[in-house]
């Protein structure tokens, strides 16, 4: 209901990741600009949060729907950037639970998340709210190796933890 700009959402954004370019960890969200940042999600769905007594934004997540290999519908979390001033106050983990049901409500069976192995806040947030080491990836823009996670929000396609375990040692010997 309040109007945000693509510039106050890539602001919030660069602010939320401020920290790791500090770490020397070149996140993509930390230089995305504005142009980027509409073209990466113009097919996306970007949902804002807001401090309710002062109507200042706080957080937004950016997620796509996509299909795997069997065809089975799930959410890609892309982006979760929380404001430096309402990090840690459970926004995030609010955000996510959000997330989930408003992908599971378009079909999505699972969520995938990925962030960096040495971004140890964002590791331990992504156990904290029920995902799962998946695997690993390098991506192109990046000076580091990631852990992509996945929760599952259909129970019918849950595989077993020593399966993730299982899928996630594969490709850790694959990139060595």
């Amino acid at each position: 209901e309040t109007p945000v700009t693509y510039e106050e959402i890539v602001d919030l954004m660069h602010d939320s990741f401020k920290e790791r370019l500090e770490q020397g960890l070149h996140f993509t969200s930390c230089t995305m600009s504005v142009d980027d940042f509409k073209r990466k999600y113009s097919d996306g769905v970007i949902i804002v949060g807001f401090d309710k007594a002062t109507g200042e934004m706080m957080a937004f997540y950016t997620f796509h729907l996509r299909r795997d290999k069997k065809n089975i519908s799930f959410g890609y979390l892309e982006q979760l950037a929380v404001s430096p001033k309402a990090k840690r106050s459970g926004i995030g983990s609010k955000m996510l639970a959000e997330n989930c049901r408003i992908a599971s409500s378009m079909g999505a069976h699972y969520m995938l998340s990925d962030t960096a192995c040495k971004a140890t806040s964002s590791v331990l947030w992504h156990y904290k709210n029920g995902f799962y080491k998946y695997e690993l990836e390098s991506y192109r823009s990046t000076n580091y190796w990631s852990f992509v996670f996945i929760k599952y929000l259909d129970d019918t396609l849950k595989v077993r933890p020593l399966m993730i375990k299982f899928h996630y040692g594969w490709s850790w010997l694959f990139i060595r």
